[in-house]
Order: C-alpha cells, then sequence, then structure tokens
C-alpha cells in the first residue's frame, strides 16, 4: 500500500526496519534516521487504511 501511496521503496524498507543494501561502511556512516520521513509515510498509510475503513468511528456517544 505504501507504494502505491507513492512512497519510495527505500523508505518503505526503513519503516519494516529492514537491512538496507550497501557496504558497512556505508551503513555505519550514513546516521540520518530519516524520523521525519518514515513519520510521514506511516501518517499516509494510516489515512489510507482509514479511507479504506470508512474513517473513524466514534463508538461512545457526546452528550
Amino acid at each position: 500500500m505504501m507504494q502505491a501511496l507513492g512512497i519510495s521503496l527505500e523508505l518503505i524498507d526503513r519503516c519494516q526496519n529492514h537491512v538496507l543494501p550497501g557496504s558497512k561502511v556505508r551503513r555505519h556512516y550514513m546516521l540520518h534516521d530519516y524520523a521525519d520521513e518514515k513519520r510521514a509515510a506511516w501518517a499516509a498509510l494510516g489515512e489510507r487504511l482509514m479511507e479504506v475503513l470508512g474513517g473513524p468511528r466514534n463508538t461512545c456517544p457526546v452528550d
């Protein structure tokens, strides 16, 4: 679903905590954690899932 939303394969791998390809030296020195990008990707997926499920459901009546 993330790929269908236009999220890059590298970012999807990072969201899934996969070991990324490349040399160990490169992985050691490339320290950016992509937290903001991953947060945006998970938010986009969450919004899409809410659309698929029909939006938020309020199970508690409001007085």
